[in-house]
């Protein structure tokens, strides 16, 4: 007679690990909160560079190509944080990132990515450098909000600040857009990450 109870119990603490284990697999919860903000950090330095390179906006200096190499800075720098930042905190959280989840991820983010790596390549050739900040807010925006569906929810609305801020940059003259780009990838890394750290323990 003793012996139902403690199956019972027994299969419910299965049930509960499998449930955590399911979750875990299909939602990405290892989100470097500081690491974003750092990343926030390089952005308003590249502004800032940006800004003593050329002004604003690119075309109107000969030395575009210089600024161009500071945000591909500023890119290298931000995603090799970020990723650190992902592998330690996966591995405090004992949450690694499981090759499943890792295909969600890629899936959701690829394709917006791809794409403004194509809008950018098609700009750089025409030479219409001034649609690059609304390139690169609104496809990072939609990759964030998408990949957003695997991962905390503060990831998709930041996903979708960056795509309002794509819109006020495509309806701005071309001097306020290094401005944009200051809000889009400085200030709202800064702020979602230290909120992301603050919620998320990190």
């Amino acid at each position: 007679m003793m012996k139902q109870p403690l199956d019972a119990e027994a299969a419910h603490e299965q049930l509960l690990y499998i449930r955590r284990t399911l979750d875990a697999a299909g939602r990405l919860s290892a989100v470097p909160g500081r690491s974003l903000a750092a990343a926030g950090v390089f952005a308003l330095a590249g502004v800032a560079a940006n800004a003593w390179i050329t002004g604003a906006p690119w075309n109107a200096s000969a030395r575009a190509g210089t600024a161009l190499g500071v945000w591909g800075a500023v890119l290298v720098l931000s995603v090799s944080v970020v990723l650190v930042g992902m592998y330690r905190k996966s591995r405090e959280m004992r949450e690694p990132i499981h090759p499943p989840l890792l295909r969600r991820i890629l899936w959701s983010v690829c394709p917006a990515i791809f794409v403004g790596a194509l809008l950018t390549a098609v700009a750089l050739g025409a030479r219409s450098l001034e649609w690059l900040p609304v390139i690169w807010l609104g496809c990072y925006g939609a990759a964030v909000t998408s990949g957003g569906l695997v991962s905390v929810p503060p990831i998709r609305t930041m996903g979708v600040c960056f795509m309002l801020a794509a819109a006020g940059a495509a309806f701005s003259p071309p001097e306020a857009l290094l401005g944009w780009l200051a809000t889009g990838f400085g200030w709202l890394h800064l702020v979602f990450g230290v909120h992301i750290a603050r919620r998320y323990n990190g």
